[in-house]
């Protein structure tokens, strides 16, 4: 498994939230890579009393997570409230999240929407997906897997790894597009590199179904050499009216299927 880590001092994600550089902060909340070695309480010392969008945001995410100061929702609330009013994308998306989780505030699933799809449409990875979730569990909005597979495609294509793993299971499952099992396996491979146990899970509940309708051709489109990902197809095949232990365990090593 490839799981890219973002390296980052304290000082210079300090420098990015004065200088409210949300471009590069949307980057590094994506997919979370960014909190290896961070101090937040000297976050927290450096940015209080600035009151850029960035750093409201950065204060809200710091009471709702416990980060250098005591959790609180309710102040969490508060900061991602004054700088999603100021048009911080990533604060209308965090802040619907609160809404729709009960966080701080009574559960409104339509007022979470309203919030997401503000993010979303600034171009935010994060509302990008929330937005695609809120419409394939129908929450706040009926359902609609074609609007959920367009905002987990957009929020995919920047890397977001949740909605990688979200559009591996559209397609293979075939919700708001034609089933195909190669996409499907293609973004749950690019969500588990990014370090999502939850698609590595998936792929091997792919790797099933396809063994189970002898659709071996398709194994060798695994390209990772996981150990775990081989002990799976090696339990699989080597099952009563297998191919056999040995026969499997040399396929696999030769990627001939």
């Amino acid at each position: 498994m490839t799981m890219i880590i973002i390296m980052i001092s304290t000082q210079e994600f300090i420098d990015l939230l004065i200088n409210d550089n949300q471009i590069e902060l949307n980057k590094l909340f994506i997919n979370n890579k960014w909190k290896i070695d961070i101090n937040f309480e000297k976050v927290y010392q450096t940015i209080q009393n600035n009151y850029n969008s960035s750093c409201q945001n950065m204060i809200g995410y710091m009471y709702k997570h416990g980060l250098g100061v005591d959790r609180d929702y309710e102040k969490s609330l508060c900061w991602f409230q004054l700088s999603a009013d100021q048009g911080n994308s990533s604060s209308q998306s965090n802040l619907g999240y609160m809404y729709e989780h009960c966080q701080g505030v009574e559960q409104d699933y339509e007022k979470a929407m309203y919030l997401y799809q503000l993010s979303a449409d600034q171009g935010n990875s994060i509302g990008q997906y929330n937005l695609g979730y809120m419409y394939h569990d129908g929450q706040g909005v009926y359902r609609d897997d074609e609007k959920a597979l367009y905002w987990f495609q957009l929020s995919a294509d920047q890397g977001g790894r949740c909605a990688q793993n979200n559009l591996g299971y559209m397609y293979e499952f075939g919700l708001g597009v034609d089933q195909d099992y190669e996409k499907a396996l293609y973004w749950y491979q690019l969500s588990e590199e990014q370090g999502l146990s939850k698609a590595q899970n998936n792929i091997k509940e792919l790797l099933k179904k396809w063994i189970d309708k002898g659709l071996d051709k398709y194994i060798q489109k695994i390209e990772s050499k996981n150990q775990e990902l081989e002990e799976e197809i090696i339990e699989l095949k080597y099952r009563p009216g297998g191919i056999g232990f040995e026969e499997c365990k040399y396929r696999f090593d030769k990627q001939d299927y």
